[in-house]
């Protein structure tokens, strides 16, 4: 039924919730799962023209944060004892609720699962979360993960 799995992940402790699904989902239809990070401090062409910053100044930094980021990412698979499932790992400039959607449209995944994202700000409550987005804009269904309230 889901032969391609899109979870995002900001590698935070919801994400993992999210993961540990998309892993159970994978091992129960042999599914691919793609993992999903998008930094949006990454600064397109345009960004950087605007701030006048060389991109030179910032590949190292955005390297570094790179292979942290894919590294943490297999490690994380690793841990979920996951590593019989094949699994691809995505790096991504931009806005992450945009990132998603275009990412499951051009992967043409049957799947999303993602966390709940929370509404950590007033910005939140006026334009809405990244879950709120992906919901309405995915081309394929979304799972969301609720994350446990801490009392």
């Amino acid at each position: 039924m889901f032969t391609h799995i899109l979870c995002p992940t900001d590698l935070k402790e919801r994400a993992l919730l999210a993961l540990k699904k998309a892993v159970q989902i994978a091992h129960q239809f042999n599914s691919k799962i793609t993992m999903l990070n998008v930094h949006d401090e990454f600064m397109d062409k345009q960004e950087r023209e605007m701030l006048r910053v060389s991109f030179e100044s910032l590949k190292d930094t955005y390297a570094q944060v790179a292979i942290e980021s894919r590294e943490q990412m297999r490690t994380t698979i690793h841990n979920l004892n996951a590593e019989d499932i094949q699994v691809d790992y995505l790096l991504r400039e931009g806005k992450p609720a945009k990132r998603i959607v275009e990412v499951a449209q051009k992967l043409s995944v049957d799947l999303i699962v993602m966390a709940t994202d929370g509404r950590d700000s007033i910005k939140d409550f006026v334009t809405g979360t990244i879950t709120e987005h992906v919901i309405n804009n995915a081309p394929c269904p979304v799972l969301v993960i609720p994350y446990p309230k801490k009392p």
